[in-house]
């Protein structure tokens, strides 16, 4: 590299880095969207028809919500996908099956996502789904409203149903879903099956006649409804009397009533049957239940219950997990039989047990074999790990109560789920730990600082920061670190919470832990500690740990951003302006491709355009870039105040240029506020703030040298006059005629006494107005 900054020919960093594979770290094979979950339930046999519901589903096509809200068993998810086959509804229908997986905005968006898709394939939607699988995804700012343009423009309506809704609990994920009701185009109706009312604006919808509901009273069973579902599955005739029974004392519940049919198979005696139970819902469940199971053989009811852990299985699964050799000739018999086998997509390879049925079972498991469940999760951990599936690998080894194992999974993974959006997935995992296990486990302290400093937590940051530091932990880390040292030392370096020199001094710790070139933790070391050098003022020291970073072998997206931003900020210093363009276009192209130009970690790169083009002189332009990359810090602040801090600087540099004093002025007061909270080691900056603090002070004075006083266009012109532009670029930026330009340059020279542009520049910042 030249003293000059430029890189040598043969060696271009901004083609280097146009090559970088992918987003921040590396991807796996995450299991984002399980076919099964988008398929909607097909129709059986058994089914009773609906009719009065299903014309009051079909004739609600205004109402923006449909909320189909009861207890389990009443037959909601039956109820939507008859709606659905039915000939007097004409839209399309996408449909997810939520699961308790789905408690995390990226992955719930994710998969609503792809369910639209997958039923309406001209709303291309794949700039969506890339955006969802970045390390922050802005999904109420970007998601969201780029989903409803493009819903808005559908020729043929649709419906989107979301089963399961109560599953939901993520303060989030309801208040997305509310924006995205309040945005809905006429082209999309939303259907919530649930449990329990969501939190979301019901009355309002209801007030204004926007929601429609069906609720347990309609969802319950009539004699002749009851009397059909009987004969359909058991082929039994019950009298009036012993229907008017049987709804009775199932008030009407589907499930109960299902389950009695069941029994009823081949009984000699069906109204003496009827008769012989009563009770609460719980106790039906148990005794029908008891009635179906006893009539299986032991092998049957030993793959049933031990199965019944799993919420949706196939046949290598139940054979890995029951320890059986022939599940899929089980799980056909199952089908066959209706005995509570519910396949979840065409081809017959998923499965799910009816949820009362499972909770039976896996209240017998417990009961017959305790000791069996945990080895049971863990088998079924093991499948799930071996093939790529890791959420479902670690909520099952979860559920075994291996701590040791749940923590290697979590820790193996936790980067990958952050990289593509599932921030909230890795914190709902640490969530399932008490304080004491996560201390008692150095890894896990570790995931969860982690995901803490990703999602802006600071309590929690801190609390296992120390922890981390205290560890023994010996060798590699499952991600990739080298030690607990470098986590800690990157955690204070990368986020630099505890002031300016200790983000310096750990960050440069860091590099000299992490050595290896191909590691995405060598670059992030070296492109915290350049960017850090860079907040120093020492900018050669910076460009070199910056150029190292940027041509390493392990550079991602995110760390290139970093890196290539502030070179070209460090080239604007220096005066090499072309370069500065070139290394800024670069890192907004990254941006650009891997669609983060709305997250928080690409605002460097705006700011870095921003500061091009106010050295060009095109203020007006440098001003959007400034606004854009502090606001998308603002909406989503994190943990570092500096890229934020950078950003308002030159802001505020660029509305004093133009006039723009009172808007100035906050930002400075609120960078002042953060140099006050940092106050060591910041004499660079806190120099730049002081030297805008001057600035705003003499601005409300008229401007005057040599007993001449400039015009506010002059002093406009006199601001442009500093960059590269030319007398008709000055004269497009201002909307005049290149010969107006011309008048004012004269003018000024006139005035301040020069006879050059550089002259008139610098007698401009001697007289303040510069």
């Amino acid at each position: 590299m030249s003293g000059g900054g430029r890189t040598q020919p043969d060696r271009p960093l901004e083609r280097a880095l146009r090559s970088v594979d992918g987003p921040e770290f590396t991807r796996p094979g995450l299991n984002l969207a399980i076919e099964s979950k988008l398929h909607a339930p097909g129709i059986r046999r058994e089914w009773v028809q609906r009719p009065r519901l299903l014309e009051e589903l079909a004739g609600a096509a205004s109402a923006k919500l449909v909320l189909v809200d009861a207890p389990a068993g009443f037959g909601k998810t039956t109820l939507v996908a008859q709606w659905r086959s039915s000939p007097v509804e004409r839209r399309r229908f996408a449909w997810v099956s939520l699961d308790t997986g789905d408690d995390d905005p990226g992955r719930l968006w994710w998969h609503v996502v792809s369910a639209l898709d997958r039923a309406c394939p001209e709303l291309e939607v794949r700039d969506l789904l890339r955006a969802l699988r970045t390390q922050a995804p802005v999904i109420a700012d970007d998601v969201i409203p780029g989903l409803v343009s493009r819903l808005a423009g559908l020729q043929t309506p649709v419906i989107l149903v979301l089963d399961d809704y109560h599953v939901i609990r993520e303060r989030s994920c309801h208040d997305q879903l509310a924006s995205l009701l309040f945005h809905l185009p006429p082209s999309l109706q939303l259907v919530l099956i649930t449990r329990a009312d969501p939190r979301l604006p019901l009355a309002r919808l209801r007030t204004i006649g926007d929601m429609v509901e069906i609720r347990m009273p309609e969802l319950r069973f009539t004699p002749l409804q009851a009397a059909a579902l009987v004969h359909a599955v058991s082929g039994a005739e019950l009298t009036a009397a012993d229907l008017a029974d049987l709804v009775e004392r199932t008030e009407g519940w589907p499930a109960g009533i299902y389950l009695a049919a069941l029994s009823l198979r081949g009984h000699p005696e069906p109204g003496a049957f009827v008769r012989q139970f009563t009770g609460n819902h719980h106790f039906v469940v148990d005794f029908l239940a008891e009635e179906v199971l006893s009539r299986q053989p032991a092998t049957i009811r030993q793959f049933l219950a031990r199965t019944s852990i799993l919420d949706r299985f196939c046949a290598p699964l139940c054979d890995a997990v029951a320890g059986s050799d022939n599940a899929a000739d089980i799980l056909g018999l199952l089908e066959r039989e209706n005995l509570f086998v519910v396949p979840l997509d065409d081809t017959r390879r998923w499965y799910r047990y009816h949820h009362l049925f499972a909770q039976v079972l896996t209240s017998q498991l417990a009961r017959d074999e305790p000791d069996t469940v945990p080895v049971l999760h863990q088998r079924a951990s093991a499948w799930y790990a071996a093939s790529g599936w890791v959420d479902e690998a670690i909520g099952h080894v979860l559920a075994a109560g291996d701590i040791p194992r749940s923590v290697e999974l979590i820790a193996r993974n936790w980067h990958a789920y952050v990289s593509v959006g599932r921030a909230g997935t890795v914190r709902a995992w640490m969530r399932l730990f008490t304080d004491d296990q996560i201390a008692a486990y150095p890894l896990a302290a570790h995931c969860a600082a982690w995901a803490a400093a990703l999602s802006g937590e600071p309590e929690p940051l801190r609390r296992w920061l120390p922890v981390i530091e205290a560890s023994r932990y010996a060798g590699q880390m499952p991600d990739g670190l080298v030690s607990m040292e470098s986590s800690a030392a990157l955690l204070r370096g990368v986020y630099g919470f505890d002031g300016l020199p200790v983000m310096r001094e750990s960050a440069r710790h860091a590099t000299g832990l992490e050595t290896d070139p191909r590691s995405p933790w060598y670059t992030l070391a070296r492109a915290a500690y350049g960017f850090s050098l860079y907040l120093s003022g020492d900018l050669e020291a910076a460009e070199a740990e910056l150029e190292d970073a940027a041509r390493s072998d392990g550079c991602a997206t995110l760390i290139g951003i970093l890196a290539l931003s502030t070179l070209s900020l460090i080239a604007v210093e220096r005066g090499d302006i072309p370069r500065a363009e070139s290394l800024a276009d670069t890192a907004r192209g990254l941006a650009t491709r891997d669609d983060l130009s709305e997250a928080p970690q690409a605002s460097l790169a705006y700011t870095a355009t921003g500061r091009v083009r106010a050295a060009q002189g095109r203020l007006h332009e440098a001003r959007a870039e400034f606004e854009r990359a502090v606001w998308s810090r603002r909406r989503k602040p994190g943990m570092s105040p500096w890229a934020t801090l950078e950003g308002m600087l030159w802001l505020a540099q660029v509305l004093l240029d133009l006039g723009e004093s009172a808007e100035a002025g906050g930002l400075i007061d609120e960078g002042q506020n953060v140099l006050s909270e940092f106050p060591e080691g910041v004499d660079v900056l806190q120099a730049r703030l002081d030297r805008l603090r001057r600035q705003l002070a003499a601005r409300p004075r008229v401007v005057a040298y040599l007993g001449n006083t400039l015009t506010e266009r002059e002093v406009a012109v006199l601001r442009l006059l500093r960059g590269t532009m030319s007398l008709r670029e000055i004269g497009e930026e201002l909307y005049v005629s290149p010969n107006t330009v011309k008048t004012h340059a004269q003018a000024i020279y006139r005035k301040l006494g020069v006879s050059s542009r550089q002259d008139a520049v610098l007698r401009g910042r001697d007289a303040g107005v510069l």
